[in-house]
């Protein structure tokens, strides 16, 4: 594959990635906030028909998204197959957790809000390290060349 193509496209998916984990962060604590009990009041109040309307799209694009994400990783051969296999089991499972967390605290386990906190910040502080690992690694592949 052309490098000067694959580091482009990385670049650019590397900027996308960071601007959702940003925005992420930041409607998440405008919506709901940071707090136990804020995120325990917030799902526990919406319906099943209220939680299926964010969990549906969110896991369609989000899910889009690390596939894009994992394969550009899978591309750039500076980075070690650990990396790779890390990054990649790291970004699901923790976007599973946050995701299907939601569900949990809205059936009345009020002890899920700790799993949701913790799942959507570390899931934005991985792919922020994804992102991270791509610029560096993409550079290190344009230098090459």
């Amino acid at each position: 594959m052309n490098t000067r193509l694959l580091s482009f496209l990385a670049l650019g998916f590397s900027a996308l990635t960071i601007l959702q984990a940003l925005l992420g962060t930041l409607l998440f604590y405008h919506t709901i906030g940071f707090s136990l009990d804020a995120i325990n009041n917030y799902y526990a109040q919406k319906s099943l028909h209220g939680l299926l309307e964010v969990l549906l799209p969110h896991t369609l694009f989000i899910s889009i998204a690390l596939m894009a994400i994992t394969h550009f990783l899978s591309f750039i051969q500076t980075i070690s197959e650990n990396t790779k296999r890390i990054a990649t089991h790291t970004l699901f499972l923790l976007f599973v957790l946050d995701q299907s967390s939601v569900l949990l605290i809205a059936s009345g386990f009020e002890i899920f809000a700790i799993v949701k906190l913790f799942a959507s910040t570390m899931f934005q502080i991985s792919l922020s390290l994804a992102w991270i690992v791509m610029f560096k690694h993409t550079l290190k592949a344009v230098e090459k060349n």
